[in-house]
């Protein structure tokens, strides 16, 4: 799942405003650039597989450490602690804000266990593995994540407006970038090699963060 994920963070927006919708959106797809990260260091593995589900052309054999139950558990615990114990500010105030960002963070797990073929471990590659397979059927996989982006667009609009053009436009742009992304993604080649797709995952995603916070810092929360 792709746009799904930065859904998420748009509604948590409306749950949680005081915390940044860059950082809520970091969450919601920190599994993913761990898993860039961890391809790039060789710690974890996947392949291009032409036709491996109908949606995604990758086959994800071995990403324990990012995507499994107990990964995500631990991550999703990690953003909390480093949240609500972050040494300045009034901590008693914070933990609401923590609860969510780890809503957010495991949250992901969720969503790619309902879209990836059985290939999520519970605790490890010899462990049993979980997937619902939604990556089979092309229009199930848009509605749901066009779904989850346009209720995230709705909440995040209703709990904030636009205090400069940057706010507005911005939003509007990111919103574009991510629909552009999403159907080239689909619709388009696959990617050249893994290296490329862990590049993407990582300084590409986390430059659509930047724009997150960019944006949510041009609006004011209703």
């Amino acid at each position: 799942m792709f746009i799904g994920h930065y859904g998420i963070g748009l509604v948590l927006k409306k749950v949680e405003p005081r915390l940044s919708l860059g950082l809520l959106i970091f969450g919601a797809i920190m599994l993913d650039i761990l898993f860039g990260l961890f391809l790039l260091s060789g710690i974890e593995h996947a392949k291009i597989v032409h036709g491996a589900t109908v949606v995604s052309p990758f086959e994800f054999y071995d990403y324990p450490y990012s995507h499994s139950a107990v990964g995500a558990v631990l991550w999703a615990t990690a953003g909390f602690l480093a949240y609500w114990l972050w040494p300045t500010g009034d901590r008693t105030q914070r933990k609401r804000p923590a609860f969510i960002l780890t809503i957010a963070i495991f949250s992901h797990f969720i969503l790619d266990v309902i879209s990836h073929t059985p290939d999520i471990t519970i605790s490890g590659n010899n462990s049993p593995i979980l997937g619902l397979s939604l990556w089979d059927s092309l229009a199930g996989t848009m509605i749901v994540e066009f779904g989850i982006l346009f209720i995230g667009i709705y909440l995040y609009r209703s709990a904030t407006y636009s205090v400069s053009s940057s706010g507005k436009y911005g939003f509007a742009l990111m919103i574009l970038i991510l629909v552009v992304l999403y159907i080239g993604n689909i619709f388009g080649p696959p990617p050249p090699d893994m290296k490329a797709v862990a590049v993407t995952m990582t300084a590409g995603q986390l430059a659509l963060v930047a724009l997150a916070f960019w944006v949510d810092r041009n609006r004011i929360t209703i």
